[in-house]
């Protein structure tokens, strides 16, 4: 992309001023704001919000970057972000090295407290926390003794080793309430690093004589080294696991997205080009509108013939979605819908319907700002505010729960339901759905989330590249 460089009116006034005052201090400026001015001028330039950029003080530019970025971005815009290399660090250590599970903070199910526990909602294989018995949806109710609360999830998170107390939950005296039942108390080993690999489960399931193919996604990731943008592992093992799918036969697909906050756009393009009906192959799959100045940039993606040999020839798809699906996940949802039925059951999705593009600076950071809006072959972006299910099921509000693959899983179960014909059984926005079923109880009290360890690994973007 050809960035445009261009003195601001302010530079420009404070460079004839000190150099009229005497001595000529004008280097000493420069060398002190140029890293902020170089920010700004690529935000000006290529920032889909620059209209609404405030105007700053000539103070402002003394900032550091990661303090002055922020000050640059319009009051609505909650994803543009910038990484200096402490960032990117911290960001790679929550990815890398962990005890191998996440959590979210919620409020106390039984209602017997008004403390925060926390809710286990995937363990990766061969961790710390796996080797210390935790499992998807344990309730953690102590960190090292202490309740848990939002300053102690950074124990949670990594460390030296953290003991954790761990309760279950058991039917109360009145019908349809909770209360706290045996606890154990587990010791995690020192955090280590772990491969966040994406492709967290694929499986096929038989469902009324279909074969039905199902993958966990956790992010939409080019390869192992988010920083080395030459490394497309993952996006090569993707390859891997559709033909897997298609030797196996699958004649549907659910794509679990419950847990995915978005990523490359690239990804999106090269999965979407696997699941898409093959008559689709090479017509467009996402159109990226720029800022009015910058309308040069506007480009289109189409659904890639080169990915046929893996494609699967599906006329319908169905997406589980949950708290955290955003973004290129969302694309999937909007910009597949031209050419497949997608269907739509879980929560309702975060509604980010724009696209970030990665800028490298000379400096050693890199900024992503919010570039372009990303529109469907029909022209559509209508999802700022996220896309509702056809069924509604929040599995926070749910117990047990089983492992995310697992058959008896609840939007597992029910989205199985749904591709065999029925109604989903444990649907909240469906009178007819048969809300008789005791297979999962479901808490009398309205569960809250909070800080989520998810929420931290990555930012919700659709990533373009610079």
């Amino acid at each position: 992309m050809k960035k445009t460089s261009f003195l601001t009116p302010l530079l420009t006034a404070v460079l004839v001023l000190l150099s009229a005052c005497g001595e000529d201090r004008t280097y000493e400026f420069v060398a002190k704001t140029e890293e902020d001015h170089w920010i700004e001028d690529q935000m000006r330039d290529v920032y889909l919000y620059y209209a609404d950029m405030p105007e700053l003080e000539m103070e402002n530019y003394f900032y550091p970057v990661d303090e002055f970025f922020p000050m640059l971005l319009a009051s609505y815009d909650q994803y543009s972000y910038i990484d200096v290399p402490e960032e990117q660090q911290t960001r790679n250590n929550i990815q890398s090295v962990t005890y191998g599970f996440d959590f979210v903070l919620i409020n106390d199910p039984t209602g017997t407290t008004t403390h925060s526990v926390a809710r286990v909602l995937q363990v990766l294989p061969d961790s710390p926390a796996e080797a210390a018995g935790l499992v998807r949806g344990d309730f953690i109710t102590l960190v090292n003794g202490d309740n848990v609360s939002s300053s102690s999830t950074t124990q949670l998170q990594s460390g030296q080793g953290v003991t954790l107390t761990v309760a279950s939950l058991a039917s109360g005296e009145d019908a349809g309430t909770v209360v706290w039942g045996d606890t154990r108390e587990l010791t995690l080993s020192t955090a280590v690093e772990m491969d966040n690999n994406p492709f967290a489960c694929a499986k096929v399931f038989e469902a009324n004589g279909m074969r039905v193919g199902y993958l966990l996604y956790s992010e939409f990731r080019m390869g192992r080294d988010d920083n080395d943008l030459t490394d497309q592992s993952y996006m090569e093992e993707m390859q891997s696991v559709f033909s897997f799918f298609k030797q196996a036969g699958v004649t549907d697909f659910i794509l679990d997205l419950r847990y995915n906050q978005g990523g490359h756009v690239v990804c999106a393009q090269e999965m979407a080009s696997m699941l898409a009906p093959a008559s689709a192959l090479g017509q467009e799959f996402a159109h990226f509108v720029y800022n009015d100045k910058r309308q040069d940039l506007n480009y289109t993606l189409l659904l890639q013939t080169e990915y046929s040999q893996y494609n699967l020839n599906l006329d319908r798809l169905f997406i589980i979605s949950g708290l955290y699906t955003a973004s290129a996940s969302e694309m999937m949802i909007n910009n597949l819908s031209p050419h497949m039925e997608v269907n739509l059951i879980g929560t309702q999705t975060e509604g980010k319907n724009v696209a970030m593009t990665r800028i490298d600076s000379p400096y050693n950071f890199v900024i992503y700002p919010v570039t372009s809006t990303v529109y469907n072959s029909e022209g559509k972006s209508d999802y700022a505010d996220g896309f509702t299910p056809a069924y509604t099921i929040d599995e926070l509000e749910y117990y047990p729960w089983y492992d995310l693959g697992d058959e008896r899983e609840l939007l597992l179960y029910n989205t199985l339901q749904w591709i065999a014909g029925g109604t989903p059984p444990d649907a909240e926005n469906q009178p007819s759905a048969d809300t008789s079923s005791t297979r999962q109880g479901r808490f009398t009290r309205s569960i809250v989330p909070g800080y989520s360890s998810i929420r931290q690994k990555t930012f919700p973007a659709a990533i373009l590249t610079d």
